[in-house]
């Protein structure tokens, strides 16, 4: 059965939304077998985007750290799921929306509620949602312990 991890970002948190977000999710009849609340550390957070400064640079990752471990928002943690179901990943990212808010359809997470800070030039687009299979392995095996899940 396929996996897929979703991250509800600081922003989402420090706004208050995480309820909305999985309440979206939860409509998508998938099964939720992990659910944590992580204080993320830099060291989480550089293994999580461990290619994009590569691909995209050191200033994006960096924008991304500070991002996901809450350093541009109060120091708010992040809520860890993950989910299963057939066509899990699909589902969550179309739910997601696009990773610009300001692109997203109206209809999706990030375009109800995300923006672009202006401060940090920095998306707030509120959820991380794996991209594929070989990335919710990864990402579901560095967020959570085997014993953390359930069936």
């Amino acid at each position: 059965m396929e996996k897929t991890l979703v991250l509800i970002k600081p922003d989402a948190m420090v706004k208050s939304l995480a309820g909305n977000i999985i309440s979206e999710l939860y409509h998508l009849n998938l099964k939720m077998i992990g659910l944590k609340l992580v204080n993320v550390q830099r060291e989480l957070a550089e293994k999580h985007y461990f290619d994009v400064k590569e691909r995209r640079g050191k200033e994006i990752f960096e924008k991304l750290i500070k991002h996901i471990t809450g350093e541009f928002h109060n120091n708010e943690n992040v809520i860890a799921i993950v989910y299963e179901g057939e066509g899990v990943i699909q589902k969550v990212r179309n739910l997601a929306g696009t990773t610009n808010p300001e692109e997203a359809e109206l209809n999706t997470i990030r375009g109800k509620y995300g923006r672009i800070h202006s401060k940090t030039d920095c998306y707030e687009n509120l959820i991380h949602a794996s991209d594929s299979k070989e990335s919710a392995e990864k990402e579901i095996a560095l967020w959570f312990d085997d014993g953390e899940l359930v069936s």
